[in-house]
């Protein structure tokens, strides 16, 4: 009997230990990330979800995931519809331009192995209204941070996007020529006040045209185009960082979907908006300005969802010599979750991380909304973030293509 028994404890030891799992609401810090790697979250290793530089954003910056479980993602009212209609429409040329596209999703069966896989997935990112066909955000505080020192400085913008294609609402193509207008007009500080930029898009991947108002000047003149991978004037943010991605495709030398796989990311935030009545700190209740290095965001629920690494090589005029995004995988929600970013030496250079909720538009539809953004910088210590506010517009009622002409500039900044 004592042989049986020692022998049926030695194979229930020999057999595979289950890793422990975590309990919903579980913080993952620095402080409790050694005791967590092992565990698992819904059956899957924690580890294993950590993606980029997560775990060093962790470690070295303070990042702070509450571990929650999966839900839906929320994919904006009518695109799997306007996909299905739609679907085999959109073609890439010998260029890897997109043609023949209307509205949807241009290329829903995205295959890893597909050596066009990654210009596809950024395509269907840029092109179609899964974030709206007009944005109007006002207002949109950008917070520039000193990681020593904390908030340097605030920058009060109004930011506006109309897209001429890939659009929701009938005709999905206004012209087909244009792929968006998009203004960022500065209304704060008092000194910077007035300036007004107008961006014009085109399908064909030419340079953008890019147009100023300066109010004390009363006029509006044309800008260089060639300054879309520039830094934004007093952030750390290029001009195609902003919402994650903002370009032509085709100005990338490469685009490559490494995998497809799951990872921690923010997708139902629970962070509160901008309180634009609050004055100090307290206006923006979404982030740790009282906490060193006072960029990290109040702790939120992170979730695992299926995302698509993608690897992004800029061509070598470009400050960054790769972009590592994970881009939601789910149909018609290609949200850019997680960004790390190297410098032409192949070091890490920036990490960008993007918060999402669930949102009613104005026109009515259920769709998502950026929450927060922050973008860090590893090597200055340095950051900009910004957060909702109740002035986000997604659809609004009456926008046109006549509001985002040059001419509309100055009618912009009143």
């Amino acid at each position: 009997m004592l042989a049986c028994g020692s022998l049926a404890a030695g194979l229930s030891f020999a057999g595979p230990v289950l890793a422990e799992e975590v309990a919903e609401g579980t913080v993952l810090n620095a402080a409790s990330i050694d005791s967590l790697l092992d565990k698992t979250l819904q059956g899957q290793p924690i580890k294993n979800l950590l993606v980029g530089e997560q775990q060093k954003m962790i470690r070295q910056f303070g990042v702070t995931m509450v571990l929650t479980h999966t839900k839906p993602v929320n994919v904006t009212s009518g695109l799997l519809e306007l996909t299905e209609k739609h679907k085999g429409e959109a073609k890439l040329d010998a260029g890897k331009h997109l043609v023949g596209y209307a509205t949807g999703v241009p290329f829903p069966d995205i295959e890893v192995a597909d050596p066009d896989a990654g210009i596809k997935l950024v395509y269907n990112a840029l092109r179609v209204g899964w974030l709206g066909d007009a944005l109007y955000l006002n207002p949109l505080y950008f917070l520039i941070i000193d990681g020593k020192k904390g908030l340097e400085k605030e920058q009060g913008w109004v930011y506006r996007r109309f897209l001429m294609s890939g659009r929701l609402t009938e005709p999905p193509v206004l012209d087909d020529t244009i792929a968006k207008y998009e203004a960022l007009i500065n209304v704060y500080p008092n000194d910077t006040r007035g300036l007004g930029l107008l961006t014009v898009n085109y399908t064909d991947g030419r340079l953008p045209d890019v147009y100023a108002y300066v109010k004390s000047l009363r006029r509006v003149r044309r800008l260089s185009s060639g300054a879309w991978a520039d830094p934004v004037q007093g952030t750390d943010l290029l001009f195609d960082d902003t919402f994650g991605l903002n370009l032509d495709p085709t100005w990338y030398e490469s685009w490559k979907i490494v995998a497809k796989r799951p990872a921690l990311v923010v997708d139902h935030s629970i962070l509160p908006p901008m309180d634009e009545k609050a004055s100090g700190h307290a206006k923006y209740p979404f982030i740790k300005l009282d906490e060193p290095p006072f960029w990290n965001m109040q702790p939120d629920n992170y979730e695992t969802q299926l995302v698509f690494e993608l690897e992004g090589r800029p061509k070598s005029n470009h400050l960054v010599s790769l972009r590592r995004s994970f881009i939601g995988a789910t149909l018609g929600a290609p949200k850019f979750y997680w960004q790390d970013m190297y410098d032409r030496k192949g070091e890490h250079w920036r990490s960008n991380q993007l918060g999402y909720k669930d949102f009613k538009w104005e026109d009515g539809r259920s769709g998502p909304s950026v929450a927060n953004v922050l973008l860090v910088d590893v090597q200055r210590f340095h950051a900009t973030s910004f957060g909702s506010s109740k002035g986000f517009h997604f659809n609004p009622a009456g926008a046109k293509q006549a509001d985002y002409t040059p001419e509309a500039l100055p009618r912009m900044l009143q």
